[in-house]
């Protein structure tokens, strides 16, 4: 891992030795929180079609995406809304 890449995990170790996410919570989709996406949302005027979730940190979530404009995979990293 490079100086660069960043890394945040919030996860716990399973009985059998996988480490797995916890769940984020819907509460903290809100304002002052998460940006609230679900699966079939469009950004971009339609550009990007959101699949599934890949991921969440303590600052953002990361969406797996369809870009329609060149017929690939993209993702998306939505940063929370800190409150002022």
């Amino acid at each position: 891992m490079t100086d660069k890449q960043e890394v945040e995990w919030s996860g716990s170790e399973s009985e059998s030795g996988d480490y797995t996410l916890e769940d984020e919570g819907t509460e903290n989709y809100r304002r002052g929180g998460y940006h609230a996406v679900r699966i079939g949302d469009t950004f971009n005027n339609g550009r990007y079609v959101v699949q599934s979730k890949d991921g969440w940190g303590h600052f953002s979530t990361v969406w797996l995406a369809w870009d329609a404009q060149v017929s690939t995979k993209s993702t998306m990293k939505m940063e929370a809304s800190l409150p002022l």
